[in-house]
């Protein structure tokens, strides 16, 4: 009775004992099938396309401009004349610049899809690239010119460039020395130094005389309105006129070797906003003749297309008259570049005025009265508007 007693006790034991190994033994394993259920898979690298270099990448903006860029270029004296060359960054960067990060990508097939981010023809038997940024206007002329925006925008204080024209000296006189850019020969001094001349000057299309007298008004439903010569004034696109003074070898800083005291990066895949104006459509640059880049661009963004600089009495009056606010204009923010309507009554209260009545509350006098009144004093598309602006309302008092 004893031994079947132990027996049975022992059976129990052991029974019991595998119950519970099997239950550790599934419980332990269940955790695991949990964490394994849990685990993420990590996002798949975005694809990078190396057929399209950009300054903005993580690695590329962490890079000082002269760890990639030589200065001078090796071609610097081929691409200007002789007489208006000057060291300067005038190509490429070697291939050892993107050797040392992108060895992988260089040896990757037989046309490998970072070479065409220079060359136009991805081959061994030919070396032709496009043209480089550089010098800017030729290059605003090319077809990847004119198909691609600038990744960076340039920052000219007109403040300091103010106070520096307030030093210069009349012709003849001592004080400031303009230079030639990365050479010590004087030039002459312009004849307005203290003045916006000294950059900006009138724009003369091809054919077409530097001045004109103010046409007649442009008359509704013409069309288009009759753009007098003397419209624009040019400002300065490339290195020429900047390293007159921020040469390499001890001009004004930031001198022409510190790419970044000028060019500033625009955030990653962020596109410069061009400024449109209210009064020029998309097609009015060519209907007006105008080809060059930059010149087409300061139409396009206008608010009053028929205002012409060169018109007899706009001529006989100081710059500051009407931009007001020069020291406050940046270039890294267009909207500073607006005119206040108010400058067009300044000085002697040339166009607003309600005694004697001026231009610009007769114009809005009519509109009120007609909605179908086009202003064409100053306006072509702009005058349209069934309404005037605010802005002209409030200059007269409306």
């Amino acid at each position: 009775m004893k031994r079947r007693t132990l027996t049975l006790a022992l059976l129990l034991t052991a029974a019991l004992a595998c119950v519970a190994s099997a239950w550790a033994s599934s419980s332990g394993a269940e955790p695991q099938r949990r964490r394994r259920g849990t685990t993420q898979r990590r996002a798949p690298r975005p694809r990078v396309d190396y057929s399209r270099f950009t300054h903005a990448s993580a690695a590329h903006s962490k890079k000082s401009c002269d760890s990639c860029h030589k200065s001078p270029s090796d071609n610097w004296a081929q691409v200007r004349d002789a007489a208006s060359a000057f060291p300067d960054i005038t190509d490429y960067p070697e291939h050892d610049s993107c050797l040392s990060c992108h060895r992988q990508q260089f040896f990757r097939g037989a046309r490998p899809a970072i070479c065409s981010v220079c060359h136009t023809v991805v081959s061994p038997r030919s070396g032709a690239r496009f043209p480089f940024a550089n010098p800017s206007a030729a290059f605003a002329r090319s077809e990847r010119g004119r198909a691609r925006a600038s990744e960076f925008a340039v920052n000219f204080p007109h403040d300091v460039h103010q106070d520096v024209m307030a030093r210069a000296p009349s012709p003849g006189g001592g004080g400031v020395r303009f230079v030639r850019a990365a050479f010590a020969q004087e030039r002459p001094a312009p004849a307005k130094p203290n003045s916006c001349s000294v950059c900006h000057e009138t724009y003369v299309k091809p054919g077409q005389p530097a001045a004109t007298p103010a046409p007649p008004d442009a008359q509704a439903g013409a069309g288009q309105p009759t753009l007098p010569a003397g419209l624009l004034k040019t400002t300065p696109t490339g290195h020429d006129s900047c390293f007159n003074c921020h040469w390499q070898d001890g001009g004004e800083k930031p001198l022409s070797t510190d790419c970044a005291g000028c060019h500033k990066l625009l955030p990653k895949g962020a596109a410069r906003p061009e400024l449109k104006g209210k009064d020029a459509d998309a097609q009015f640059a060519a209907r007006a003749g105008f080809t060059d880049p930059s010149i087409v661009r300061k139409l396009l963004r206008r608010d009053t297309v028929i205002f012409a600089h060169e018109e007899e009495r706009h001529r006989e009056i100081d710059c500051a008259t009407c931009h007001t606010r020069i020291p406050a204009l940046s270039t890294l923010d267009e909207t500073t570049l607006k005119v206040p309507i108010l400058s067009c009554g300044a000085g002697s209260s040339c166009h607003i005025g309600a005694k004697p009545k001026r231009i610009l509350n007769e114009e809005v006098d009519k509109k009120l009265a007609d909605p179908n009144f086009q202003c064409a004093k100053c306006h072509f598309n702009l005058g349209r508007s069934e309404k005037p602006p605010r802005s002209h309302l409030e200059a007269t008092g409306k």
